[in-house]
């Protein structure tokens, strides 16, 4: 304990960053699963599709520019990038958001426009180690999700669930609209950012698609049936990868600003294999009776808590990749472990079924994991 007080002594920011991310995770955790105690396994499969398209869609629409403005702001302190990021994320949430609410429906195209511009406030706070004010932007965020969503779907029904999903991130996401200007709209400053932009692009859709696109293709070929059981095991995986996700989000502005790291990321191992062997072993105790339409998630769940370790390395390894300025081999490695997991869907899905669905999560994050372990061995 001396020594895990010592470590987050000498990184304050880590707490910031740690509370807010745990405590949106579990807020969004809870509201999840009041769902599923609410709607059967094809409804609440059915509202996951939607909110997996638009999370999907907001990460195209951020375009690489929240990592590229939590890479670089912090060495150059550069407010011109935030405005030309903003201004580029701006048009295209509008631009998506417009064409898939005309395809799918006009709250789906509310939700990515809320969920882009929240995104980019995000990784701004962050840009600026803004460590406090992005854990309550975080939190205060999500606390609104939960009780405006459920009084929404009484009133109103599926749709309720949307509005009050989408209304919160919209709220928190417009302080971003501050750095848009007519006058020097910070375009030459992005533009000499836009190599890294790329790529960057390109590794968040793919990690994005690690993430989201299990949920629509899974809802598109097994049916929404499937994706409910299939999802509340993943939302529990997504519970315990709220540690990964603090790693990467304080290590990266840390990295990039030259700080030492490698006591926290120690200590992230540690925990991660503890969160998942608690998490196996109290899964088949608690889901029956919390979730008793959903206890065909136990095995799903036990399998996939042994994701977050890898999920926790590959989150180390690919802040310090960033920090490097190497987001092709973040690109590179996603690519390759998207097909991987994807490929992993189609073979064990048909074979084992669901439990086959969970294995490809671990079979994804372990790829992954390896992958962007290799890259890093050359600034190790």
């Amino acid at each position: 304990m001396e020594t895990v007080h010592r470590v987050l002594k000498g990184h304050p920011g880590f707490m910031h960053v740690a509370i807010g991310q745990a405590g949106s995770i579990a807020v969004g955790a809870v509201f999840w699963f009041l769902m599923a105690r609410i709607l059967d396994p094809g409804a609440y499969g059915q509202v996951n599709w939607f909110v997996s398209i638009a999370m999907f869609a907001s990460a195209c629409c951020v375009l690489g520019w929240g990592t590229t403005i939590t890479t670089y702001y912090p060495k150059e302190r550069n407010d011109g990038l935030l405005c030309g990021a903003t201004t580029l994320v701006l048009i295209a949430s509008l631009l998506v958001g417009i064409a898939i609410g005309a395809l799918i429906g006009p709250l789906v195209g509310l939700l990515i426009f809320g969920l882009s511009l929240f995104s980019i406030t995000l990784s701004t706070e962050l840009g600026k180690r803004s460590y406090r004010r992005y854990k309550w932007i975080q939190i205060c965020a999500k606390l609104m999700v939960l009780p405006l969503a459920v009084w929404m779907y009484f009133w109103i029904g599926l749709l309720g669930v949307l509005i009050g999903y989408a209304v919160p991130f919209m709220i928190f996401g417009l302080s971003s609209l501050r750095y848009v200007r007519r006058t020097n709209p910070g375009m030459i400053e992005a533009r000499e950012k836009f190599g890294f932009a790329v790529k960057a692009f390109g590794a968040n859709i793919a990690s994005s698609s690690t993430s989201w696109l299990d949920k629509i293709l899974i809802g598109s070929f097994f049916g929404m049936a499937a994706l409910g059981v299939y999802q509340l095991a993943y939302q529990i995986f997504m519970l315990l990868s709220m540690l990964p996700t603090i790693l990467f989000s304080y290590l990266l502005p840390e990295k990039s600003a030259g700080t030492k790291t490698r006591e926290v990321e120690t200590l992230g191992v540690i925990a991660a294999v503890a969160l998942s062997l608690s998490a196996a072993a109290v899964s088949p105790i608690i889901i029956p009776k919390v979730f008793p339409n959903f206890s065909g998630s136990v095995e799903l769940i036990q399998v996939m808590s042994f994701g977050v370790v890898p999920f926790s390395i590959a989150a180390m390894k690919m802040s310090g990749l960033y920090a490097h300025e190497m987001p092709g081999a973040v690109l590179i490695s996603y690519l390759i472990a998207l097909a991987v997991g994807i490929a992993g869907i189609i073979v064990l899905g048909n074979y084992f079924g669901a439990l086959g669905l969970a294995m490809s999560v671990v079979l994804l994050q372990t790829t992954l994991a390896a992958l962007l372990g290799v890259y890093a061995l050359r600034f190790a």
